[in-house]
């Protein structure tokens, strides 16, 4: 059950990473440390919110207990520079070590626009069966064969980290249905 809006708490997030297969992040990133801005906890004491209450750290990652088999990072990146180790990649770390067995990272911003078409083409293939290096690899030939999103700028800062899983999207559904018909 996706987390959107109001409901995508910092809070929230890290109390349903642990029971999750598949975890996706679009949100404002931070290139330089890694850090995703979410939702500020409506729960709060103060009414000014502290950076703690709604940017995850890598240091809160590193914490969580992940059994995620593909994390997403599509963050638009707020700052400018280059990737360091504490940056996207180190997130990507964080989440690896924490247990994700893979981890798709943006190495620089795109449009937004670009950023949905690829996503599209991206879980078309993974909901079809398809590892997750080749739905990113026929996410980015589609893009890259487009007219709107050809440039290399739009199609080539994805990259996959970790292990090449493959995702079963009906399974929650098949086990639904094998508890109803043992009844």
């Amino acid at each position: 059950m996706p987390i959107t809006g109001r409901q995508a708490t910092k809070r929230e997030v890290l109390k349903r990473l642990s029971s999750v297969s598949l975890v996706h992040f679009a949100a404002h990133g931070c290139m330089e440390t890694g850090e995703i801005a979410l939702t500020p906890d409506p729960d709060r004491i103060s009414t000014v919110p502290t950076e703690e209450d709604y940017i995850l750290t890598i240091g809160d990652v590193s914490n969580a207990q992940l059994r995620a088999k593909l994390v997403v990072l599509s963050c638009c990146h707020s700052g400018r520079g280059e990737i360091k180790a504490e940056g996207v990649v180190g997130m990507a770390r964080a989440f690896m070590g924490a247990g994700a067995r893979s981890v798709v990272v943006s190495l620089w911003a795109i449009n937004d626009e670009a950023t949905l078409e690829f996503m599209k083409h991206f879980y078309q293939q993974l909901a079809g069966g398809k590892p997750a290096s080749e739905s990113l690899n026929l996410a980015m030939k589609s893009l890259r064969e487009s007219d709107k999103f050809g440039d290399i700028k739009h199609w080539a800062p994805f990259l996959l980290i970790g292990d090449d899983v493959t995702l079963d999207f009906m399974a929650k559904e098949r086990e639904n249905l094998n508890m109803k018909s043992h009844k």
